[in-house]
């Protein structure tokens, strides 16, 4: 096992395409575009990506869902506080319903 020091590369995940042979009148492939047998795994990944985000947003709307209906159901911000793992004070600004502006009387 080797270990690299943190913030630098470990050399032994990086993968390199061979320098291609170039003859006069060949095209040469462009370095910013992906080698062939690179772009394929980097697509499933860019899938994998968008399906966690998705993933994301539907877990985040079942739990405000959730906080919600707990908060409204007579919990308090420190009982749900304690189950999502912060403090009630961040419950309470992340989860609770905007009130209406206050209005001032007449001057």
């Amino acid at each position: 096992m080797t270990s690299v020091a943190p913030g630098q590369p470990d050399e032994s995940l990086t993968v390199t395409a061979p320098a291609p042979q170039v003859e006069a009148g060949q095209m040469v492939e462009r370095a910013d575009e992906p080698a062939p047998y690179i772009a394929r795994p980097y697509r499933a990944l860019e899938r994998e990506l968008e399906r966690a985000v998705r993933d994301r947003v539907e877990v985040n709307l079942r739990v405000t869902a959730a906080v919600t209906a707990m908060h409204d159901g007579g919990g308090t911000w420190a009982d749900i506080a304690r189950i999502l793992g912060t403090a009630p004070q961040t419950a309470h600004k992340k989860y609770s319903k905007p009130r209406p502006p206050r209005t001032t009387g007449p001057d």
